[in-house]
This record gives C-alpha cells, sequence and structure tokens, in this order.
C-alpha cells in the first residue's frame, strides 16, 4: 500500500465565470481568538461556531484568484508570503501547481494592503516576485498605508501591520496604479466597501451575462458575521463604516442574486447569500468539474 501523503493536496479550484476562469487560490488558514471580535456576546459566537460543527477559534481560510479573461491574466491578493504565520505562504506553490508562474501576470488587484492579502508579492530576499505586473489598489488605501504619520500610534488597529505595508508599497513603488470606484480593466470593477482599512475594496467580474462579486474582507469568519453583520474585529480601522458595507454588499449580492467569494471564505470560496432573520446566510456552491 502505498504511504498516506503527509499534507494536503494543493488547495486550487476552477470556475468559468461567463467567458472568464477563475481560479481559488489558497494560501493556507489563520486561526484568531474570539475576544478581537466585537458585536455579540462570547456565547452568542460559540455558539454559532457549534451550529456550524466548527470548534474554537475561528479558522480563517485565506484565498488569492486568479482571473483570466483571454485579455488579461490578473492576481487579485496575494497571501501572506513570509511575513505571516506557519499555516501561510502557499500561494506560489498552489500558483504552480494550477499551471501558473509569477510572469504569468499583468495584473494584481489588492483589496487592501493588509499582509495577509499583499505580503505574497514579496520574496523571501525582499525582492518582487510579480515584477512585470501592475498593482491596482485603491487610492485611499495606499495613502493611508504610505503615511509615516501612523508610526505615533494614532490608529491601533493599523499599528501591527506597518512595516509589512512599507515593505510592500516600497518594493512595487513604481508598479502601483491608484485608482477609484469604476472599471480598473475590462469587466472588472473596484467596488469601494471602506472601513475594514480606509481603502478596502471588492472586485466585480462581469463576463457574458456572470457576475462574480469578490468581497475581500468584508467577512473574516463567516460562521458569525454573515448572520450577525454587525460584528467587527479589532482589524477594522473604522468598525463602524465596515459594518455599514457590510449590510451593503450583503443587500446588493442578496438583490441581484450574484454569486460571491472572499478572501476567508472556505474552499471552494463560491457561495450565494440571501437575507435570514435580522442577518444573512450562505448558501456554498457545490463542488464541481469544470468544463
Amino acid at each position: 500500500m502505498a504511504k498516506a501523503p503527509e499534507k494536503q493536496t494543493p488547495g486550487v479550484y476552477k470556475r468559468r465565470i461567463g467567458d472568464a476562469m477563475v481560479t481559488v487560490i489558497n494560501d493556507g488558514f489563520l486561526d484568531i481568538p474570539f475576544e478581537i471580535l466585537r458585536g455579540t456576546g462570547m456565547a452568542d459566537m460559540k455558539d454559532l461556531m457549534k451550529a456550524t460543527f466548527r470548534d474554537e477559534p475561528p479558522r480563517l481560510t485565506v484565498n488569492a484568484f486568479v482571473i483570466e479573461t483571454g485579455r488579461n491574466t490578473v492576481l487579485v491578493d496575494a497571501g501572506g508570503g513570509t511575513t505571516t504565520v506557519y499555516s501561510m505562504g502557499l500561494l506560489l506553490e498552489n500558483l504552480e501547481s494550477a499551471g501558473f508562474a509569477p510572469a504569468d501576470f499583468d495584473t494584481v488587484l489588492l483589496t487592501h494592503i493588509h499582509p495577509d492579502h499583499s505580503s505574497g508579492l514579496v520574496g523571501s530576499a525582499g525582492e518582487a516576485l510579480f515584477s512585470r505586473a501592475e498593482i491596482v489598489v485603491n487610492e485611499d488605501d495606499l495613502n493611508f498605508w504610505s503615511d509615516t504619520g501612523l508610526r505615533d500610534g494614532r490608529s491601533a488597529a493599523a499599528t501591527p501591520y506597518l512595516d509589512s505595508a512599507d515593505m510592500v508599497i516600497g518594493t512595487y513603488r513604481e508598479q502601483f496604479r491608484p485608482s477609484r470606484e469604476g472599471e480598473v480593466l475590462p469587466g472588472i470593477r473596484l467596488l469601494a466597501l471602506p472601513g475594514h482599512t480606509p481603502g478596502h475594496s471588492g472586485y466585480q467580474l462581469d463576463s457574458a451575462g456572470e457576475t462574480l462579486v469578490m468581497w475581500g474582507d468584508t467577512v473574516h469568519v463567516p460562521e458569525i458575521q454573515v448572520p450577525r453583520p454587525q460584528v467587527t474585529s479589532e482589524y477594522d480601522v473604522d468598525e463602524g463604516l465596515a459594518h455599514a458595507n457590510r449590510r451593503k454588499i450583503f443587500d446588493y449580492a442578496a438583490k441581484e442574486r450574484h454569486l460571491v467569494t472572499g478572501g476567508h471564505l472556505h474552499l471552494p470560496a463560491f457561495a450565494h447569500i440571501v437575507p435570514d432573520g435580522a442577518g444573512f446566510r450562505l448558501v456554498p456552491e457545490t463542488w464541481a468539474v469544470v468544463v
């Protein structure tokens, strides 16, 4: 009998959206304590986790995405690289398993400049791994993380991530394209969803009559924040605005019946969202074979 593998098979999943192909690239996972979440009681959060047969602490899946439109080859977010915890940093390995190399990408779309979404752009020696790619990011996020005044501690939510942001911005300074809400590539729109960070954004892919909403860090813990949209975290620079924009994108995707995905949705990471009482409910897609 063959020896059982000592690690998981690559975290890769492909799905067509109209004429485009979207590939989920898992970068690993991150466990967080309940204590960084607020907006409902500890007992409620633990009950919500138990109701989905998930134990504590909450586990955040960390994903990046490849979009192939026929015109552009795009990476959406980049995982944690070498700056985060042991359970992350699988982007390059899983890109290779999916048939991609960093040189294939002409564009990187960042939802925001937190390390679990952007540090994977930089190699262990500080080099730019995606050296030919233009880096699109909301102008407000680039301006915020470029502000040297943040070193005075004025934003507790930002302080832990200043070094990683400096690394990414310094490495790719000449490749950034600061952007605003609207089309950033043919068929791809930036959706401004500030709060988690000042320029936190999602992206919407429209192709051949189909739509995918990629909502970034709108949700960290789907088991809790989908039924309780009011739950925020100490990661949020503006918790009230993060809550408001979470409800905004939930309402939009539910009303339009759009397919959604996000950096912290569990694999295969595609779902629909529907109203459910005072909150919402995710309806994950079943696993499918690409045709």
